[in-house]
């Protein structure tokens, strides 16, 4: 009990010192975050300005969250002052964008956007989220999420680099390699991330093209000499010409490298072939010196920013926000998805057996809850925490509903 009042205390310590190395905003702004930070862990309901001012203890009035969340603030600068201690370690950046629902004719950016869930184009709004993503621990934390405008589907793909190219600085020092889904698999969005010093980790469609490298001795003479030595038959590849890179009890993966008629370039393409279900999968790097089992690693891995989206969902509110305006559905989802990526840093990434202990969200959503509630019932009877007895009922409150996972 003891240990998890410490734990919380230097989370809170370490925020609050993230929160003053956050460039481009004013001192009125520092102390709104400070402020808003806890409450938004916290709070039991609705994330929005109401709630909010009804739950904020007369910090702020309703008009004036109104207008902090007005002026923008730069979290991929909180990001690089926060995760400093990721530096050194394996990392990569993955990139997916993902629906957001949104009433209301007036919100900014409202449009028919593709939702995974529901496999169909609906009205609402989309993020693109860039996060990345720790490879010993197997979790990602947000650097930055915009929004898409409307009426982008010819740009959709510019506007998605645009992104990554904004916060280039942010990833290239942590990692080069950037994860993303196979709807990224475009020439398109391939180059334009290349030429920013990327290499770029995909999935393939199960008919892609792809020849194989030739490698013998040419014919003298004029003329061009030869380049490939025919197609890959990719439901049921030559083995003798693939090197074995990976395998376990379901999966067995083999690694090439070959030319992609789509991109125009030699890559290393991974089939990985299941034994239970007798498919098979392909994946893609661009780096063709990167080790074949890497390469599954952090294709899987990938899906670790779906798991930061999910729980800014349930618990921070992502798709809540009663805001109509550019700027402060901006703040919204991206203090949605910062507050997941700093408890989870701050609260579970450091713990000696977090192997053993499973990030949850939800338990420091009630842990911060029970405290806010504690506080104000001990503060209105007026019990004061120095007597050892009223501490000990103020630690045992605080774990009230807490879950492993």
């Amino acid at each position: 009990m003891k240990n998890n009042i410490t734990a919380f205390n230097k989370a809170k310590r370490f925020i609050d010192a993230s929160i003053e190395q956050v460039k481009g905003i004013t001192k009125p702004q520092q102390k709104f975050l400070h402020w808003v930070f806890e409450k938004w862990v916290m709070l039991p309901v609705r994330h929005n300005f109401l709630n909010l001012f009804r739950y904020g203890g007369g910090g702020y009035a309703e008009k004036s969250i109104r207008q902090q969340f007005n002026r923008k603030i730069n979290f991929s600068s909180w990001f690089e002052g926060s995760m400093n201690g990721l530096k050194g370690k394996e990392c990569i950046a993955a990139f997916d964008p993902s629906y957001i629902r949104k009433s209301g004719k007036k919100t900014y950016g409202k449009d028919r956007f593709w939702s995974g869930k529901d496999q169909r184009a609906k009205p609402g709004l989309e993020i693109g989220c860039l996060a990345l993503v720790d490879v010993g621990d197997s979790t990602a934390y947000s650097i930055e999420a915009v929004q898409t405008p409307a009426g982008m589907k010819s740009q959709l793909v510019a506007h998605y680099v645009g992104i990554i190219k904004k916060n280039l600085r942010a990833v290239l020092c942590y990692t080069k390699y950037l994860a993303v889904d196979g709807y990224f698999m475009k020439k398109t969005f391939i180059d334009p991330v290349l030429l920013l010093r990327l290499e770029v980790i995909t999935r393939m469609r199960p008919d892609a093209n792809l020849l194989y490298l030739y490698n013998g001795p040419q014919n003298p003479g004029r003329g061009r000499k030869r380049s490939y030595a025919g197609k890959v038959n990719v439901k049921k590849i030559d083995k003798r010409k693939w090197k074995r890179c990976y395998k376990d009890e379901d999966m067995e993966g083999f690694e090439l490298k070959v030319w992609c008629v789509a991109l125009k370039r030699i890559v290393k393409v991974i089939h990985l072939e299941s034994k239970a279900r007798k498919g098979y999968v392909i994946l893609l790097s661009t780096d063709t010196e990167l080790q074949g089992e890497k390469i599954i690693r952090y294709y899987q891995l990938r899906f670790q920013i779906e798991f930061l989206i999910r729980d800014a969902k349930q618990y921070t509110g992502l798709e809540e926000c009663q805001a109509r305006s550019e700027t402060k559905l901006y703040n919204h989802f991206n203090l949605s998805l910062m507050t997941v990526s700093l408890m989870k840093y701050s609260c579970w990434a450091n713990l000696p057996d977090k192997n053993e202990t499973p990030f949850s969200m939800r338990s420091i959503k009630i842990w911060f809850y029970n405290k806010y509630l504690t506080e104000t019932i001990f503060s209105n009877l007026g019990l004061d925490l120095k007597y050892n007895k009223i501490r000990k009922l103020y630690g045992r409150c605080l774990n009230i509903g807490a879950m492993a996972a």
